[in-house]
């Protein structure tokens, strides 16, 4: 099987298609004995030159790299991640002498580590693999990674340190104070580590906070933060910043602040008042919530008048709600924000401006209808809330349409003009994965199914259609479908036929067209919603 890994990852580095088959393969890993763990690592670190590339190149990449499935690291990460969960699975049994590791293995994940890119989120998952393992060596080695040579993979930072905000992990003597000495000098692992400290304080698993004796310092690094994303908010961006470089500076300030507002109301400490007033008074709405619910907890009233106004703002309002019931005023929260429809519009209004959607919360979302439905994978009715949002105005305004209920989402494509029935299935059919619904080559259903190849063919070609272009087949529970590019009346679209009918679909808004796959999304959420709603109601 280790043979069959390393193939595959070499076939890969010119073969996108072969990614699937390391992930398939990798998934044995968990049953591997620690002696194949070693020799599978030690035939990683053979790629050690092709890491070198990947790591001396990462200067020119684009902020995209990680959506390019052709980067080195990205072919060994299903790899590690499943020797995380080997991990797991044999740290459950304390008495599983698999637990014990050569000392060739930390300093084997350690060159593997460095020889990574920084930007690459393979590291944070050899993180987690030493802090998974949890004894002193891997620890020292986490820790002095952490420190001196840290992750840059923002989103997968989580990763390296959820295994130390887990019962019973207890940190080597020194790693605190490594950690908050030298750690938190780099803006990308400070929060991180602040948060960890805020978790093992408020959970009494020290008598003193970590920080306590950078208490001090750390308020005036609060005024400093929060200064900076003030100008930033004004329009003062720091000399020679691209977009991207700005954007990672307020979202690492905005981490570091709410970390430290958690970290002076865990100490108790008043002097941070100015400053975290100050914080208020920013415009970003997770600043504002948690500097409100710090001086809520130092005892200043105007955290909660500020906390009730902000549940007035969907992007903010879940967790504004939270601290308030938390912190014994919801009463003083309007009922109309806690139904479900303004939790709903919540959901959506933080799932859009997370940085992988949007990065910010829309200027305006109006709730457009719900209705209770049965939804694939659910054995009972969901409510399903739809919702319209904007961005900008005038001319400039960018608005859809999203969902929230059974699932949160929205999509790139413009489904304004679809019926609420439409909108409703393409949401359903884009998120059901079913192993009775699969694409089928065009060559290979013509060869195995030719009668019905004829007959959908025909059909397609009865229509009024110009330029027809058939582009997939599908089996749909057994059925044959045939999925074409058209043109209608000179309007683009797709067309689908599935021996009973043929649907239309048109492109729609030419600037964010409904394309084929999504048709196809919304042609399988009709048949599945029909056929679940409609049985249920008979």
């Amino acid at each position: 099987m280790i043979n069959e890994i390393t193939e595959a990852i070499l076939l890969a580095r010119n073969d996108s298609a072969q990614l699937p088959r390391i992930a398939s393969l990798a998934q044995s890993i968990p049953s591997l004995s620690n002696h194949d763990v070693d020799e599978l690592l030690d035939r990683l670190l053979d790629f050690g030159d092709e890491l070198r590339q990947a790591r001396d190149s990462e200067s020119i990449q684009t902020a995209e790299r990680e959506d390019d499935p052709l980067h080195f690291d990205q072919l060994i990460q299903p790899i590690i991640h499943q020797l995380v969960q080997r991990e797991i699975k044999v740290a459950e049994d304390k008495d599983n002498p698999e637990r014990v590791w050569g000392p060739d293995r930390y300093q084997n994940i350690q060159t593997l580590y460095r020889l990574t890119p920084t930007q690459s989120d393979l590291r944070n998952h050899l993180l987690r693999w030493l802090a998974v393992e949890g004894h002193e060596e891997a620890m020292q080695i986490w820790t002095d990674l952490i420190c001196d040579d840290p992750p840059e993979h923002r989103l997968g930072i989580v990763l390296a340190f959820s295994p130390l905000l887990q019962p019973g992990f207890e940190p080597p003597a020194g790693m605190f104070s490594q950690l908050i000495n030298h750690a938190t000098s780099h803006s990308q692992i400070a929060p991180a580590v602040f948060d960890l400290f805020n978790y093992f304080y408020r959970n009494k698993l020290v008598d003193e906070h970590p920080a306590e004796q950078r208490v001090e310092a750390l308020t005036e690094l609060l005024g400093l933060v929060a200064g900076q994303l003030g100008k930033i908010e004004e329009g003062d961006f720091p000399p020679g910043s691209n977009v991207r470089q700005i954007n990672q500076l307020v979202s690492d300030s905005v981490a570091l602040i709410v970390a430290l507002c958690d970290t002076f109301a865990q100490l108790e400490h008043e002097p941070a008042i100015p400053k975290l007033h100050q914080a208020l008074n920013l415009r970003h709405r997770r600043v504002q919530t948690e500097a409100a619910a710090a001086l809520i907890r130092l005892g200043d009233e105007m955290g909660k008048q500020a906390l009730v106004e902000l549940a007035d703002q969907p992007v903010a309002r879940l967790r504004a709600l939270a601290y308030a019931e938390e912190l014994g005023f919801k009463n003083e929260i309007s009922l109309e924000l806690q139904g479900e429809i303004a939790i709903a519009e919540s959901h959506l209004a933080i799932w859009l401006s997370e940085p992988q959607q949007m990065g910010l919360a829309p200027s305006n979302i109006e709730f457009l209808e719900n209705r209770e439905m049965y939804w694939p994978g659910y054995d009972h009715p969901v409510q399903c809330f739809l919702f319209e949002y904007s961005y900008g105005s005038g001319e400039q305004t960018h608005t859809n349409v999203g969902i929230c209920g059974p699932m949160t989402h929205a999509f790139a494509a413009d489904i304004r003009h679809l019926e609420p029935d439409d909108i409703y299935a393409a949401f359903a059919g884009w998120q059901t994965v079913h192993n009775e619904i699969y694409q089928i080559p065009l060559s290979r259903a013509q060869q195995a199914f030719p009668n019905q190849w004829r007959r959908l063919i025909g059909d397609l070609e009865a229509e009024a259609f110009d330029a027809l272009e058939p582009i997939t087949a599908a089996s749909f529970f057994g059925d044959i479908i045939v999925v074409a590019n058209a043109t209608r009346d000179s309007q683009p679209g797709t067309a689908i036929v599935d021996g009973q009918s043929v649907r239309w679909f048109s492109h729609g808004n030419g600037q964010a067209p409904i394309d084929w796959q999504m048709a196809y999304a919304i042609w399988r959420g009709q048949q599945m919603l029909s056929s679940f709603n409609e049985s249920e109601s008979a």
